[in-house]
């Protein structure tokens, strides 16, 4: 098995980690600056490097890893597509629903094996947690709420392309971390988001600028003055399908929270609820019975969830290779992993906060 990974960042290493893991080679590395790609290169022992996408097209290559900014995976996925290739996009799909809903038809007509990282879907506990609401036992999921708090954009923090529109669009918290939260509560809940409604907190607009961190207009710093236009937190409320409701608080400006994403799902006859930062815990209760914890011994960590993701994807293009050595398309293959038509789901979720949040938090239909 060989893939080509496009991107040398954070997700990129991550991904670079979980293929070694998983024994597929990497077999070429494209980003848009040569140093990068060569050093990156050098790092993960990669035989070829480059800036042009043409270096993913070749014939031995199995998938192709999207690691870039946002607003770059679009085109990316479609000439990828074009050339018969299997790919593995970082979320959020698309900053635009009706973009994100083309690349999940185009990428399901392709005959293509193609997902989306949504992995915090395999911590053990989450699996368990969807067994559990899918098994019947709790009965019908009636709230469904939560947060994701993280510190890393609190003072002083890292001017990079997240806050750079033309990479990262106009929303951060919600399409960034958000994203993450709504694919897990629908996951594991079953339950779609039909609408919603949403409160968009930039309090900074106006920052100072200093040897490349941020700081607040009244920090004693000198530097120059910039302006942010992404939202550091958001409050969103949801209705989900068959009469469920519940809100999400996302924050990234939350210092001592290092990555604490919580969920709790209450049903008709029982409630579960988990969270990141002590992902090997799951609770459950019914009326009367007290609350039981359910302790993952052997349980897996953020690194061990890639490697999941990966091996179920790679798992599926060994079985489609087996089948149709010639490459022809597969549609049969079990999807067991998060598909591009759930990542364009996800996205005309964001897309509908950001409208409600623009129009005074009025009830915006998905």
């Amino acid at each position: 098995m060989k893939a080509v990974i496009i991107g040398a960042g954070f997700a990129g290493q991550v991904h670079a980690a979980a293929l070694a893991a998983c024994g597929v080679e990497v077999a070429g590395i494209i980003t848009s600056r040569m140093e990068t790609a060569e050093a990156f290169a050098k790092q993960w022992n990669i035989p070829k490097w480059g800036t042009e996408l043409e270096l993913a097209f070749g014939d031995d290559i199995d998938a192709v890893h999207i690691c870039t900014p946002p607003t770059t995976h679009g085109w990316m996925v479609k000439e990828l597509l074009k050339h018969g290739k299997n790919v593995l996009c970082e979320k959020p799909l698309s900053f635009d629903a009706g973009e994100a809903e083309e690349i999940a038809k185009i990428a399901r007509e392709s005959g293509r094996i193609c997902a989306l990282t949504f992995n915090v879907r395999y911590h053990m506990a989450a699996q368990k947690a969807r067994e559990i609401i899918q098994s019947g036992e709790f009965g019908r999921p009636l709230i469904i709420h939560g947060n994701y708090m993280q510190e890393f954009n609190a003072f002083p923090a890292p001017l990079d392309w997240r806050y750079k529109p033309e990479l990262a669009g106009t929303m951060r918290a919600v399409s960034e971390i958000g994203s993450h939260w709504i694919d897990l509560a629908q996951y594991i809940s079953g339950k779609k988001v039909t609408a919603v409604s949403a409160m968009f907190g930039n309090f900074h607009p106006d920052r100072i600028l200093a040897d490349g961190m941020m700081y607040p207009t009244d920090a004693d710093v000198k530097g120059e003055p910039i302006h942010i236009v992404s939202e550091d937190a958001a409050a969103l409320t949801f209705k989900y399908e068959d009469g469920a409701m519940g809100n999400v608080l996302l924050s990234e400006i939350s210092p001592g929270r290092g990555n604490r994403l919580t969920l709790e799902i209450t049903c008709q006859y029982g409630n579960l609820w988990w969270n990141e930062e002590d992902n090997n815990i799951l609770y459950t209760a019914k009326k009367g019975e007290g609350v039981k914890m359910e302790v993952f011994a052997f349980g897996n960590g953020f690194t061990d969830t890639f490697r999941t993701l990966l091996g179920n994807y790679y798992g599926a293009i060994a079985s489609a290779k087996e089948a149709a050595p010639q490459g022809g398309a597969i549609a049969s293959v079990v999807e067991n992993w998060p598909t591009f038509e759930e990542g364009a789901q996800v996205t005309a979720v964001c897309c509908a906060a950001a409208k409600s949040a623009e129009e005074d938090s009025r009830w915006v239909t998905v």
